[in-house]
């Protein structure tokens, strides 16, 4: 029986690291053994979710036994109003969440016995991948792209049928608008489906407080929901014109609790185990603390996310620093000047020559007429170099330890997280520096050495895109 509980335990949280794998750059497949109808349940809404069908999760089998299959909670008359949707969203999904953890059969025939601590995990996990669902298609439509036209109601299909229309209902949206700007704060611009966002919130609030009423759950609870709730938050933070306290007071306690659950690869691999790979509990580690430092940011608490950035570093396994070189920035610049650039080392890297001097015939190989043989180099008709050409200098070519240990991340292909702990040093920069030459000087190196790069993820081309400062960057083309 005790085995038995423990493979369903590492069942369920496969799934559980299933889902967060879909945010993350993963390259292993986990292991998945099925157990129950929830257990498929989840996975059908998390094949949607990795497809990026967040529409079909959200009227998926499973969304239909959350939220259609509540004998003691009938569906309410829906009709064009604030009160219409504050009924609906602040009374009947939280309740359908309620009964459904603790209530209701996989079959949706009501029970008085409560489920066991396993399957209310189960019912958690549920939950939480329809709250993702709904909260990545909001990010998709106002965030990431591509654009795509989603049903204005997160439940439309649930609570009008397939194929209705749940079109007429433009006061729900305002409701939604209003709801967000509850925190003390208008929104920075408009923005659509709002009310995927604000329901992702509920569902994700109310999941983690039934989580946290329960004393049967202990450890083995579903740790990332406080992560997931941090990201919604900082999401809905970052809508807003002005700061909030109210949802700074929530990320801090939320942070808090990520920190104690997964902040170190120590704690990912005891609650993972052999689930995880390395190179997948450093990617989650570092991904944490990037998004834990930037909320700092986004506060204003610069030296708090310079020790999460620090954190991020040290766990992505790759040592970087500033070096100096004598070189050219534009194709007619006559006299060399001092360039910066950065170099770095992967932990556990062979010592080989070959990066180094890989390294140096890349920037130091020049054509007859003294201009960068690179076609790329510059955009356009622009005649600034998109990195810079570096002097030729014969001693760098001399094999030596230093050389192969320390070299230019120019010629280093660097894995997604690296390069956003990369860019997140770059931030950092900004943020406590003013904006002056000086400044856009030393983030030059950073922008420079994600450019370098043969491919970046489309979301790490767009933070430097709407970076003010760097406005060099608005020449690069972005990656196939």
């Amino acid at each position: 029986m005790a085995e038995h509980q423990c493979s369903q335990f590492s069942s369920l949280r496969a799934l559980e690291l299933r889902l967060l794998n879909s945010t993350l750059p993963s390259h292993q497949p986990i292991p998945i053994t099925s157990f129950s109808h929830l257990h498929t349940l989840i996975e059908q809404v998390l094949q949607f979710i990795e497809l990026g069908q967040y529409t079909q999760a959200l009227s998926s089998n499973a969304a239909k036994l959350i939220f259609s299959s509540q004998q003691q909670q009938p569906l309410p008359v829906i009709n064009d109003s604030s009160d219409s949707a504050e009924y609906f969203y602040s009374e009947f999904v939280p309740n359908c969440v309620a009964l459904f953890i603790n209530n209701i059969h996989d079959d949706g025939v009501e029970d008085s016995s409560p489920p066991n601590g396993v399957e209310k995990l189960y019912r958690a996990v549920l939950l939480m991948a329809v709250a993702v669902a709904a909260l990545l298609g909001f990010t998709q439509c106002n965030i990431t792209g591509p654009i795509v036209k989603l049903p204005p109601m997160p439940l439309g299909a649930i609570v009008f049928g397939e194929g209705a229309s749940s079109d007429g209902l433009p006061e729900w949206e305002v409701w939604a608008q209003k709801e967000l700007m509850s925190v003390g704060s208008d929104l920075r611009a408009k923005f659509l489906n709002l009310q995927y966002i604000t329901f992702a919130k509920i569902l994700l609030m109310r999941t983690k407080d039934l989580l946290s009423e329960g004393n049967d759950l202990g450890a083995d609870g579903a740790r990332s929901i406080s992560w997931w709730l941090a990201r919604l938050l900082i999401i809905q933070q970052k809508l807003l014109d002005d700061r909030s306290s109210s949802l700074f007071d929530l990320l801090q306690v939320f942070t808090h609790e990520s920190i104690q659950h997964i902040g170190s690869l120590e704690k990912i691999r005891y609650y993972w185990a052999s689930l995880i790979s390395e190179e997948d509990a450093s990617a989650i580690v570092s991904m944490f603390h990037l998004e834990a430092g930037i909320m700092e940011l986004t506060y204003g608490r610069v030296d708090a996310s310079r020790v999460h950035f620090e954190s991020a570093a040290a766990t992505s396994r790759h040592n970087f620093s500033l070096s100096g070189a004598l070189g050219f920035r534009t194709l007619h610049q006559a006299e060399p000047k001092a360039q910066l650039f950065l170099v770095g080392s992967a932990d556990g890297d062979d010592c080989s020559a070959s990066l180094g001097n890989d390294f140096q015939n890349k920037v130091s190989t020049r054509g007859e007429n003294g201009f960068p043989q690179r076609p790329s180099e510059t955009h356009e008709a622009s005649d600034i170099l998109m990195t810079p050409r570096f002097l030729e200098d014969d001693k760098k070519l001399e094999c030596s330890a230093q050389g192969a240990q320390n070299h230019s991340i120019a010629s280093m292909q660097l894995k997604p997280t690296q390069q956003a702990v990369i860019l997140a040093q770059c931030l950092s920069i900004e943020k406590r520096a003013r904006s002056d030459e000086l400044q856009r000087w030393e983030m030059a190196p950073y922008i420079e050495a994600i450019d370098s790069q043969q491919s970046s993820p489309f979301m790490v081309r767009l933070f430097l895109f709407h970076s003010n400062s760097i406005l060099f960057f608005l020449h690069c083309t972005p990656s196939v």
